[in-house]
């Protein structure tokens, strides 16, 4: 039997300086990238080479995410976070020692988006799962919610961090921040320890004991997702994420095609979209209703009557636009944080790394796919028109889901956690469905030994 330690002040406190040592990672991650992306645009002016970068660093992140879920279930969490930023730093370094000595090339910039892609695969199971190892299952929400509101801010000040380094800084010295800001994150991992899932009987620090063959752990993450019901929440999902987000990448045309809007109001697009993720998660924090699958599908289902409102604007009416962008950051905001924060109370601990990284290659493997169907239809058809069509589809998806009742009541018998005190693990137990699937992955971890 699979048990959990016990969530503590100080292990909450020790999540909350994780936290802060990741921002700040971040926070010099997100500026270099900002600087890549501007020098390569200055010095090749290649919508090509701006693509390539693109996939250099998407398409490794997909592939390696189901591995590194496996990966970040089996071994030591702060071990892996270390090693991950490390590379990222060591790779940034190397690319400074090669334009200082005059020998860099456009592929060295890519190979480094690569490895960075290859790290943040890793890295992006890992930073979920700590979440409920660390943190009270009441705090959840509220922490996710924190999260939302830093990668906004993060947003919008990396971009002009970025512009004000660019104009004052060769693009190698921008580079160092990125070794910089690696420091203070891996004394954090040093000095704070990230707690174990471990086996009744095993010692705190053996982990889960009697590990199985990786094939086998990894088999276990789909058969879960599988025998759960979340691998419909998960495709329906990635249906509507197929179809709506990639045309947040046409906002730029339907400024300057449609509104005949230039940088300044696109930058405030941003600005509006961001600010609305911010008070979005304000509002979920300052709430105490549950997180639920429900509550996503409703958000999803007005996130998509926003954008078909944004459609229908007339051109030139940029105000109108501004508080669309707003309205459309609070809803992306409610399903995000509502979405993680219901799926890392309901899912065992053992299994987040695999479940949450599949989740990501299902939804995210088809965004480039969408990005190619609507360049291709907005070749033929005016762009705004696709503002009318992406969303009104993406409706028809959610309101299947919401008469899938199974779905739609996800996660909801982990309201007792505020009426009775049961723990989730409590909960699990009491629940067929949960039997059910530990039934499942038994004979799954039968079948494979044999």
């Amino acid at each position: 039997m699979i048990s959990y330690e016990k969530i503590s002040n100080q292990s909450y406190l020790g999540y909350i300086w994780i936290m802060i040592s990741q921002f700040v990672s971040l926070i010099g991650s997100q500026i270099v990238s900002f600087a890549v992306i501007w020098y390569l645009t200055i010095e090749t002016g290649s919508t090509l080479i701006l693509s390539a970068a693109s996939i250099a660093n998407i398409v490794p992140m997909i592939i390696v995410s189901p591995i590194a879920g496996v990966v970040a279930d089996r071994l030591d969490k702060n071990v892996m976070l270390i090693i991950t930023d490390l590379l990222q730093a060591l790779s940034t370094f190397v690319l400074i020692i090669l334009f200082s000595l005059g020998i860099n090339q456009l592929w060295h910039i890519i190979a480094l988006l690569a490895v960075r892609g290859i790290c943040q695969g890793f890295q992006m199971p890992v930073a979920v799962a700590i979440t409920s190892l660390m943190v009270p299952e009441d705090k959840i929400k509220p922490i996710n919610s924190i999260n939302q509101i830093f990668n906004s801010l993060l947003g919008i000040a990396s971009p002009a961090i970025g512009a004000i380094a660019i104009a004052n800084f060769d693009i190698q010295q921008i580079y160092w921040l990125d070794v910089f800001t690696f420091i203070p994150t891996a004394i954090v991992l040093l000095l704070i320890r990230i707690p174990s899932v471990r086996k009744n009987g095993s010692s705190s620090n053996e982990g889960i004991e009697e590990k199985g063959s990786f094939k086998q752990e990894f088999k276990e993450g789909f058969s879960y997702i599988k025998t759960s019901g979340l691998s419909s929440i998960f495709a329906l999902f990635a249906v509507a994420n197929f179809i709506v987000v990639p045309v947040f990448a046409l906002f730029p045309l339907l400024i300057l095609d449609y509104h005949g809007g230039g940088a300044t109001q696109y930058s405030w697009v941003e600005v509006m979209f961001q600010a609305g993720i911010i008070i979005g998660a304000i509002l979920l924090m300052a709430s105490k209703k549950k997180s639920s699958i429900k509550g996503v599908v409703i958000a999803g289902m007005v996130l998509s009557v926003v954008l078909l409102a944004i459609g229908l604007i007339p051109a030139g009416w940029f105000w109108l636009l501004f508080i669309g962008c707003f309205a459309l950051g609070v809803n992306l905001a409610f399903i995000d944080t509502q979405l993680i924060s219901v799926l890392q109370i309901t899912i065992p601990k053992e299994l987040q790394g695999r479940v949450f990284s599949s989740m990501f290659v299902v939804i995210k493997a088809l965004n480039p796919l969408g990005l190619i169907l609507w360049g291709i239809i907005g070749e033929y058809i005016p762009v705004n028109f696709i503002y009318l069509i992406a969303p009104g589809i993406s409706l028809v998806v959610y309101f299947f889901l919401v008469k899938t009742t199974k779905m739609m009541s996800y996660g909801e018998k982990y309201d007792e956690l505020s009426t009775n005190g049961k723990s989730t693990e409590e909960i699990l137990e009491d629940d067929p469905q949960f039997e059910l699937v530990s039934n499942k992955l038994a004979t799954d971890e039968v079948a494979l030994s044999e």
